[in-house]
């Protein structure tokens, strides 16, 4: 035991904290300063008004604070000590502390200042899964609730060193709490948090003494709770507005997510949150029996509105029901949410479900595994984007919403999902608009552990029939080997037959066949558009109304390329997706034309998947089928395979394209000629070749004319690049050197594809795996819209 003797510069009491004040002079510490940041110097053993004192700054100090828990010493608003943690006579000066007590009440007297609260100094152990019986909620909550007390001052974070707390009482996050572990490290260092739902009590409304919260009964381990202005707390605790969870693991003991779970809690979340403002980052959220974090909002007393919300860098897995859910009571107030870098897998329902109200924002979020879908958004979502997110393994995905927009990414979606999307293809950007509003048919999806599906949810197989669930469950999955195919029970071709997945589960009603009504309509014009050609698509069932996915329309807008005809996927709205060149000659009137297939920007950098009808790209009268000139990666489909003749192999099944090439100009157009209006994609011979043998394509217009057909060639020739793929500035335009696929010298650019041969080499083809995997994105729409097998 270490004493001093000083001098009291004012009255001090014995046993009452002191802090210097001047050489060899202390006052009480509650006269002085800033109770949370003036360190403490000791304690007075005597109680004198003016003179010396004695004042003990070490060792054992015994017989001032009564039995309790162990934990960090403070002072009380009179100066006197009192524990971190004591409920009745409350410290007033963490993280300020003049020691350290036992559970005997012996404080060891050690001044210390820190900058956060330890919940070990409020009593907690740590050591949950060594114990089950451990129980460390009122240390954590004292800690909390100490937070919210000091408000903005120092001492604001509550901190869990590496350790296991184990809970038997939801914890409450107050105002502007940050409540932070150790992070997530796979070893020794994690903080993590056991919710122990077989002794505990979860109920968040016995918790906080309000009775039932938007008018349910809530169980969770951890609430952030923005009540209504007004509406008091017992113990009174701070609305939870702008609070934040971080590095920390939260787990159900034992694990909930799975039905088969030895033991049933209530349905309970992991996190709940009903505030404005908070953030959850870090944190790991693992076994709950219903969500890992759930997001609500209430218009039932109490109010509780939710937005600003953001959830980042989180792992949600193996839950009962979904792993993030916003807005899945229903609530009409739940917006602005912004979730980065999550990932949930493995949840019983869904991985992220999406029922905000407004202007959710989720980016670069994995999903995997999950039982029903990986992303839901298919309640009334307003203006959700989704940006580069990526969902995988048997379980696809659903988007129901005109304003729902997804980017970049890699989503299986089912058929019937209705989204903007975007996706940069090839060279340049394109955009889709999903709207598969034709179908309400999903696929059916095979997952080892099966999927729930709802009453009256309609899938089809693949086997061309289509089934209704009269009675939810989950189905088979994979663990069997029925005939038709893995994991694919032998669903009965009867319209009226029934299919029952596991005993008293599922059980499916045989529709009849499926086989969408497709047909071309609004043939030369419509009635509301006489531009029109011909339309080819869906007749949507009963309704009588026509769903057009193909269209062949005369350009009336673009004054350069007026009457020209294109073909585009119209996607059911008024904007091209793969806008597609044309015929300027006109199609035949009725005829369905598929030319060329544009991915990427029409004047820059463009490949194309094309159709040649008869002959060879080498063949094809120049203007004939838009196809006067190739980029490397092109693609050009047989439209019209011949079956092999006996002894003979089949035609080939198309053309790759190795380099720039074009076919030769017509001899009316033939030469450049100076001061003319060519177009974009226009093929030229120069009119002075001088030996080089190559051909030049337009395209761009760098003299930047304010009307297009004001853009002209110089008057005189340029000095043609006679490099292939090389630039010629021309006056207005911009010519690009490419091969003359008509010279027989160069009838190497274009090389044939055969269909099946024996030890047939990888094509040598420039770009192909990227032109191979954009064809294959445009087959997995057309097979999507069920417009293929």
């Amino acid at each position: 035991m270490d004493i001093e003797i000083m001098r009291a510069a004012r009255p001090v009491a014995d046993g009452q904290a002191v802090c210097t004040a001047g050489s060899r002079a202390v006052v009480p510490a509650v006269e002085k300063g800033n109770l949370h940041t003036s360190p403490f110097f000791g304690v007075a053993l005597d109680s004198v008004t003016a003179g010396n004192v004695r004042v003990q700054i070490s060792g054992a100090f015994t017989g001032r604070i009564g039995p309790g828990r162990p934990g960090a010493v403070g002072v009380n608003s009179a100066g006197k000590l009192v524990r971190a943690a004591d409920i009745d006579d409350k410290c007033v000066s963490a993280p300020n502390w003049i020691g350290d007590c036992d559970s005997s009440g012996t404080v060891t007297i050690r001044p210390r200042c820190d900058t956060r609260l330890n919940v070990l100094d409020f009593g907690a152990v740590g050591k949950g899964l060594a114990d089950k019986h451990a129980d460390d909620t009122d240390a954590i909550q004292s800690a909390l609730d100490c937070a919210m007390r000091l408000g903005s001052t120092d001492g604001s974070v509550v901190y869990l060193p590496p350790g296991d707390y184990r809970i038997k009482r939801p914890l409450i996050v107050s105002n502007g709490c940050i409540l932070e572990g150790a992070g997530l490290a796979y070893h020794d260092e994690t903080s993590q948090i056991i919710a122990d739902v077989e002794s505990g009590n979860f109920n968040l409304s016995a918790s906080t003494h309000i009775g039932e919260v938007g008018g349910e009964t809530v169980y969770c381990a951890i609430a952030l709770v923005g009540f209504e202005p007004g509406l008091a707390m017992t113990p009174p605790r701070g609305r939870s507005d702008y609070a934040v969870l971080r590095q920390l693991a939260l787990h159900s003991v034992p694990a909930q997510g799975d039905p088969g779970a030895t033991h049933q809690a209530p349905q309970m979340d992991g996190i709940r949150v009903m505030a404005t403002g908070v953030c959850i980052e870090r944190m790991s959220v693992v076994s709950f029996r219903r969500n890992g974090i759930a997001i609500s909002s209430s218009e039932v007393r109490p109010v509780v509105s939710v937005g600003l919300v953001q959830i980042r860098d989180c792992r949600l897995t193996s839950n009962g029901r979904n792993g993030l859910d916003i807005g899945g009571l229903d609530n009409v107030n739940a917006s602005a949410m912004l979730v980065v870098d999550v990932d949930a897998t493995s949840n019983g329902r869904d991985g992220i479900y999406d029922h905000s109200f407004l202007c959710s924002t989720f980016v670069s979020c994995h999903t995997a595994a999950n039982r029903r879908r990986n992303f839901n958004c298919e309640g009334t979502p307003r203006a959700s984007v989704y940006v580069g997110c990526y969902g995988e393994i048997d379980a696809p995905s659903v988007f129901h919403g005109r304003n729902i927009a997804v980017v970049g990414g890699d989503i299986d979606n089912t058929s019937d999902s209705v989204f903007w999307g975007f996706s940069p293809l090839g060279k340049g950007s394109t955009f889709l608009r999903i709207v598969n509003n034709h179908s309400d048919v999903h696929k059916y999806w095979v997952s080892d552990d099966g999927i729930d599906v709802e009453e009256g949810e309609r899938q089809t197989p693949g086997n061309n029939f289509v089934y209704r669930a009269i009675r939810a469950g989950r189905t088979a999955g994979s663990n069997r080997l029925p005939p038709e195919r893995k994991g694919i029970p032998d669903f009965p071709k009867t319209a009226g037959a029934k299919l029952e997945e596991r005993d008293g589960g599922l059980l499916w009603l045989c529709e009849g066949e499926y086989r969408p009504n497709v047909s071309a309509f609004n043939c030369l014009g419509s009635d509301t558009d006489s531009t029109i050609i011909q339309d080819y698509g869906y007749d949507k069932p009963n309704t009588g109304s026509q769903t057009p996915f193909f269209r062949a329309q005369v350009d009336s807008r673009t004054p350069q390329i007026k009457g020209r005809i294109r073909t585009f996927l119209t996607a059911g709205v008024d904007c091209p997706t793969y806008d597609q060149n044309s015929y300027e000659n006109g199609p035949v009137p009725g005829g369905l034309m598929l030319p060329n297939a544009w991915i990427g920007s029409y004047a820059f950098g463009e490949r194309r998947i094309g159709v040649v009808y008869t002959g060879s790209p080498f063949t094809v009268p120049h203007g004939g089928s838009s196809v006067d000139f190739y980029s490397p990666g092109d693609l050009m489909l047989n439209a019209t395979p011949v079956p092999a003749e006996k002894g003979k192999r089949q035609a080939d099944i198309g053309w790759a394209v190795k380099a720039l090439c074009g076919r030769r100009p017509a001899a009316a157009d033939a030469a450049w000629a100076h001061q003319k209006h060519y177009r974009i994609g226009d093929v030229i011979r120069p009119a002075n070749p001088n030996g080089r043998g190559h051909l030049y394509r337009l395209t761009a217009y760098p003299g930047g004319q304010a009307y297009p057909l004001d853009n002209r060639s110089g008057d005189q020739e340029p000095n043609w690049n006679s490099i292939v793929g090389g630039v010629t500035p021309d006056k207005d335009l911009e010519w690009q050197t490419i091969y003359d696929m008509d010279a027989p010298e160069n009838a190497w650019v274009i090389e044939p594809l055969p269909r099946r041969v024996e030890s047939q080499a990888d094509s040598q083809a420039g770009d192909l795996a990227g032109l191979k995997a954009d064809f294959n994105a445009l087959l997995a729409r057309l097979r999507r819209a069920n417009l293929l097998e």
